[in-house]
């Protein structure tokens, strides 16, 4: 007897769900049915609120990860500018060092009445002693005999043989280059003789007075100076003194060049 109650129980337990639970499907479909009969578009708007929902989520992950993919490619488009940025400005440095040599060169001048402008292209040690090679020629109206002059109108030598893209300039100071000249206020009248290097060497005689530090020229239409005065030699035996110029303008580290008639 006691084990038949137990069942008998066990089993009014284990059931007690099934009823409630067979009512509320029966009663929700009876629901949807009758809302699909009556008012069709009330399934619709019940179930937009969810629509809804999914495809904000659906977008909200899509946008995760094009956020993560985007950022990969702006990384990358951050980096091509940075190099890019690095490049325009070695570019700007070498523009601006270029403008310096010019205003060194032709100053602020605007017109420069038949005069033309040339780079350097080779000088010593990669040319022969004491010449430059330029990269202008006959088609720029460069002709052999043109004087060279560099930064504020130093002279510097004369063209010597010229191509139609190119031309080459034997400098004043080529060794054993006899140059007319003046030298000091008194305008004493010098014949440089070139040495190599940029240097050049001199005499006169010992009462002309000539000193270190005089400033030495040659004529033509620039007004500055070749070369400075750095010894004055006095031999007993020799009524002349002999004279060393150094170059008033280093020629081998000039990059610009303007040529004159």
């Amino acid at each position: 007897m006691k084990t038949q109650f137990s069942r008998k129980r066990n089993s009014l337990i284990g059931n007690s769900w099934i009823g409630p639970a067979s009512l509320s499907v029966v009663g929700i479909a009876l629901l949807f049915l009758i809302l699909r009969t009556v008012a069709p578009g009330a399934i619709a708007a019940l179930s937009t609120p969810f629509w809804k929902t999914g495809s904000a989520l659906s977008a909200n992950v899509h946008t995760a990860g094009t956020f993560f993919g985007n950022a990969a490619n702006l990384a990358k488009e951050r980096d091509r500018l940075l190099a890019e940025n690095a490049t325009l400005r070695t570019e700007q440095i070498g523009l601006q060092a270029k403008v310096q040599d010019l205003t060194k060169l032709v100053g602020s001048r605007t017109e420069f009445a038949d005069e033309i402008l040339a780079t350097v292209l080779v000088r010593p040690p990669v040319s022969p002693y004491d010449t430059f090679v330029l990269d202008q020629g006959s088609n720029a109206g460069v002709a052999p005999s043109m004087r060279v002059l560099g930064p504020s109108g130093v002279p510097l030598g004369t063209v010597e043989s010229v191509t139609k893209s190119s031309s080459r300039v034997l400098l004043y100071s080529a060794p054993g280059r006899e140059t007319a000249s003046w030298v000091g206020e008194e305008r004493l009248a010098l014949i440089l003789v070139g040495r190599g290097s940029g240097a050049f060497t001199a005499t006169a005689a010992r009462e002309a007075g000539v000193i270190e530090g005089d400033f030495v020229y040659i004529g033509g239409a620039s007004f500055a100076p070749i070369g400075v005065v750095v010894s004055v030699a006095n031999d007993p035996s020799s009524p002349r003194s002999e004279i060393g110029i150094r170059p008033y303008l280093n020629p081998f580290s000039t990059t610009w060049v303007t040529i004159q008639p």
